[in-house]
């Protein structure tokens, strides 16, 4: 009975160790989202756009990545990377077309392509110090 009595005791003071680890601290340099500190960065948003989103072959589609920051255009985007494939090709088989901004935190490519099939594309955005990858797909008939 005693045995069970210091085990109970000792786990509760285990317990109340582990759950004041993640509490009130004086220290800001960590857990800082636990103890509400402003320190936390507010993420970008990257809307992707694709047009038109059924294509005929040899007919240019548009991509569109709109890139904003606490609703504020981002024109000045460390890396903005296409990344399309058809379905089923290999990853070395992918094209990547790296763009500079057109304004108003639009960053646009305008791509062919020939063969009929879906295809996919992914947006890398790198701003902010964040990254983002929104992806779609996309047919060409």
């Amino acid at each position: 009975m005693k045995i069970r009595r210091w085990f109970t005791v000792s786990l509760v003071i285990i317990l109340v160790f582990i759950v004041n680890g993640c509490g009130k601290s004086s220290n800001t340099s960590g857990h800082s989202a636990h103890n509400g500190g402003d320190t936390v960065p507010q993420p970008i948003e990257v809307h992707l756009q694709v047009n038109p989103i059924e294509a005929k072959a040899g007919e240019t589609v548009k991509f569109e990545a709109k890139v904003t920051h606490q609703g504020d255009n981002v024109d000045d985007a460390k890396e903005v990377m296409f990344e399309f494939w058809k379905d089923g090709e290999a990853e070395d088989k992918h094209q990547k077309v790296t763009v500079d901004s057109s304004g108003d935190g639009v960053y646009v490519l305008e791509q062919a392509f020939e063969e009929a099939g879906t295809y996919h594309v992914i947006s890398h955005v790198t701003a902010k110090d964040q990254h983002s990858m929104p992806s779609t797909e996309f047919t060409v008939k």
